[in-house]
């Protein structure tokens, strides 16, 4: 814990800046004249609004389990550049070659998914993003899998 004096100016409303998302702040106040520095008051808890995460998924690992599946799991963003309560999850899968713009994407509030119902013997690209009340955050490294061939 660190502690922070600043002097503000006489007036009745005041805005710091460069405070951390989704951080439990606590502010004493005191007047001060020519007299001196008056009595503090009792701490004030303030906790600043939640953000986007700064940070995406961790450890993500792709595996193709079938020809036509491939599980998918990861670990949230760290604690501190979480910048709120982690709500959702997305997880965005193409077929290598075709834009990112047409990828399936799928909401999700747990850490892993199997991705069923694929194309055999065929390479995707897949990523994923964690969610906060705000909004989504950057998106993983892209990892590519190919789904197995059939066994006849």
């Amino acid at each position: 814990m660190s502690c922070m004096i600043e002097r503000i100016p006489n007036t009745e409303t005041y805005t710091l800046s460069s405070l951390y998302p989704d951080t439990l702040y606590y502010f004493w106040l005191s007047a001060r004249s020519q007299r001196g520095e008056g009595a503090t008051t009792p701490p004030i808890p303030v906790r600043t609004k939640q953000y986007v995460p700064g940070a995406p998924p961790r450890n993500v690992t792709v595996e193709a389990t079938s020809p036509t599946t491939i599980n998918v799991s990861w670990l949230p963003p760290p604690v501190e550049r979480s910048n709120g309560a982690i709500v959702y999850y997305k997880v965005f899968f193409v077929e290598v070659g075709r834009s990112d713009s047409e990828a399936t994407v799928t909401t999700l509030n747990s850490t892993s998914i199997v991705l069923d119902e694929l194309k055999r013997w065929t390479e995707y690209k897949i990523w994923v993003l964690a969610g906060t009340s705000v909004g989504d955050g950057p998106r993983s490294y892209p990892y590519t899998v190919r789904t197995h061939e059939d066994v006849f």
